[in-house]
Formats: C-alpha cells, structure tokens, sequence
C-alpha cells in the first residue's frame, strides 16, 4: 500500500480537477484570467518543493539535467524579452505579462513532481489519468447533445460555436486537440494492456472509439491533421502502418455522412470563414514579428503590442480571448520572445523528442509500460507541432499539463 503524501494528494485532486476546464476560469481584474487548476498547480509545486528541501533529494533520471537546461534557456530569453520591452508596458501591464510567465514555468515544474514520484504511484496515474481522460470524452457527449450552442456565451468573449463538441473546454479545437492526445495515450495504454494479457484492454479499446468519434464530432480541421500525423508516427512505431488505411476509410465515411451537414458554416469541413481568419491573425503577427525580430515585444504581452500598433481597440482586446495570442504558436513565440526565444524552444521540444527517443531504444525491446509512455509521448509531440500550426496549442495549460506529465512519467527516477 503506498504511503500517500501531500504532494500526491494534491496531484491526484489536480487530475480530476482539470476535467472542468474553462467552466473553473476567474476574471481577477486587470485581464488577469485563473483557472482553478491554476491555483492547485500552485499548491502542488509548494508541495513538492518542501518534500524536495526536507530530503535533499539529488535531481536525477535519463537525459534530466538536459531538459532542466532548455527550460531555463527558454525562461531565461522570456524573461529578457520581458524586461527589454518594460518600457512599453505600463506596471499592471508587465506585472499581468509576468504572471503568463509564471504560470509556464509552473507547468513546466509539473514534470520535475511526477518525475519525483515512486514507479508504483506512476503506474497508478497512468490508469488516473485514463479515468480523467473519459470524464472530459464524456463530458463532451452530454454538451454535444444538451448544450449544442454556445452563442449565449459570446458576450463574454467566446466563439459562436454551434452543432460541435467542445465539451468543458469551451473551445472544439482545443478539444479536439485534447482528445488527439488522449486518443494516442489510450493507443499506448491498449497495446501495453494487449502485451501482459491486462483485463483493461476491452474497456480501453471502447473507450478509444468513443474518444476518435468526439474527435470527428469537434469538426475540426486541426485536430484531424494532429490526428493523423500523431497516428501515422505511433503505427510506425508499432510496425501497424497498413492500419492508417483504417483511420482514412474511417475518417472518410465520417465526412460522407456529415456532409449533409456542410450548409452550416460552423460543421462544414471546407468552410472558409476561419482560414480566413488565421490569415488575418498570422499577418499581424507578422507585422509585429517585422518590427521586433531579436526578442520579441515580450512574453506574454502580445494582446498589449496589438493595442500599440493599432490591430485591436483597448475595449476589444479584453473582451477577446483570442487577442492574447494568435492562431500559430510558432508565430506567437517569434512575437513574444523573437528569434532567440523560437530557436530556445525548438530546442526545448527537440530535448523532449530525444529523451523519448532513448527511453524507447532502451527499452524497444522489452514489454513495458516505458516503451509505451516513450511511443505515446514522440507521436504526441510530432502532433502537437502539426496542431500548433493552425491554433496556440502549446501555451494551452491543459495541454501543457498533459504532456509534462507524460514526459515526468517516462523518466525514471
């Protein structure tokens, strides 16, 4: 029986809490917007931090110190781009940009907590976060059939969503791009189930169907490209490639069927409205990128340079959720932080692709949960980066969260 600590109950508490997503978001004031999972994040690492001084525990684990160098490097050139540009931002301003910057880094601090778990207690998070995984799957059912329209809620800056599943993310893709990722880790779990005889194989193999049908019920674009770049590299991996056969026919008798749908605009997969859209958001993005190469205008403070070069009106940009940012995460990175702060995190993802890549050649030929938490995390990665191309997914906490976790799982201590 496991000795559960303070740090661990909290966790567990976090992983359920995630569940709610955007229905735990607080306007604190002075654009400053918490989610719930915010604030146990901040217990969590306190947590963490006083049972790491208690036992002056060494940090350790495959490729550890590599990756703790790349998150500095990153943080490092965010905070300069912030305190280059302190001159165009007022007090609040930056203080609000820096809270931004916090908050990454206390994400990030969530891989160094899982990683300082037990190997008992992170086969038990597996099977917690396949039960939390199915609640927000689940969640999204019950919204897609008993709240299918979010327009009541356009006053307080969200989408005019209709007719798609968005469940408590309040956003299909976003969700969707969750669910790619859930999708993939269930993938993981199957096969890690199918390999030791597990009895779980059949409920997660359900639960897998369930989760690709929410991801074609978000009707999004971004996350069927994520969906079959993270695909294609996980069968590749397994040696399964003649199934993306499969996923195509799948995938093309769900848009055969919905395409008695296409007359509206918000679930017809060739609408224009939203291309046109990231266009616009990219040629802004472009234009402050021209005028800022090096370093950016500051991270998080790009919802404040759209004010100062005149793309959005004071009143606008807070009203809006998506002024914070814009569509393509990679965009974003050049804004915020420039040319430094793009090359720091590609380096950041290039660290995290190849400790997966050593766990998966120590362990490939084995029959293990770290073989599949390794396979899980790189098709997961390559997605991420297809996805983050049409909408902000990396800077998404949930998303964060969730790949921390699985990095933090996969290194052993």
């Amino acid at each position: 029986m496991i000795r559960m600590d303070i740090s661990k109950t909290v966790f567990v508490i976090l992983l359920f809490v995630f569940t709610l997503g955007e229905t735990t978001r607080f306007d604190l004031g002075n654009s400053i917007f918490v989610k719930l999972t915010d604030f146990i994040v901040v217990v969590l690492v306190l947590a963490w931090l006083v049972k790491e001084i208690r036992h002056r525990k060494r940090d350790s684990g495959q490729g550890t110190y590599r990756m703790t160098g790349s998150i500095l490097l990153f943080v490092f050139i965010a905070l300069i781009s912030l305190l280059v540009n302190i001159k165009n931002l007022s007090n609040s301003e930056f203080i609000v940009s820096f809270f931004y910057l916090a908050r990454w880094v206390l994400y990030a601090l969530l891989y160094y907590v899982v990683k300082s778990f037990s190997s008992e207690f992170k086969k038990k998070i597996m099977y917690i976060l396949l039960a939390s995984g199915a609640l927000i799957v689940l969640f999204g059912f019950i919204q897609y059939f008993f709240y299918p329209d979010l327009r009541n809620l356009y006053y307080l800056g969200w989408d005019e969503h209709l007719h798609r599943m968005f469940s408590t993310f309040l956003d299909p893709n976003f969700a969707g791009g969750f669910f790619v990722l859930y999708f993939i880790f269930l993938a993981g779990l199957f096969k890690y189930q199918l390999e030791k005889r597990g009895k779980l194989a059949m409920l997660i193999g359900i639960v897998s169907l369930f989760t690709l049908l929410a991801i074609y019920l978000t009707y999004s674009r971004s996350a069927l490209v994520m969906l079959f770049v993270s695909s294609i590299v996980f069968l590749g991996f397994i040696k399964k490639v003649r199934w993306i056969i499969g996923l195509i026919i799948i995938s093309a008798v769900f848009i055969l069927l919905t395409s008695k749908s296409y007359y509206v605009e918000n679930t017809n997969l060739f609408r224009i409205a939203s291309v046109k859209a990231r266009l616009d958001s990219a040629k802004i993005a472009s234009k402050i990128i021209e005028n800022n190469p090096v370093l950016g205008v500051g991270f998080n403070s790009y919802r404040y340079a759209q004010i100062r070069y005149g793309f959005e009106s004071r009143q606008n940009v807070f009203a809006n959720h998506a002024a914070a940012g814009t569509d393509n995460s990679f965009l974003f990175i050049l804004a915020t932080t420039g040319l430094l702060g793009l090359f720091s995190y590609l380096y950041l993802l290039f660290v995290a692709l190849k400790q997966a890549y050593i766990v998966y050649s120590k362990t490939r030929k084995s029959v293990g949960i770290n073989i599949c938490l390794s396979i899980i995390v790189i098709s997961s990665l390559f997605g991420l980066f297809a996805n983050s191309l049409f909408i902000n997914s990396l800077f998404y906490p949930i998303v964060m969260a969730w790949m921390w976790i699985l990095l933090g799982l996969m290194v052993n201590k």
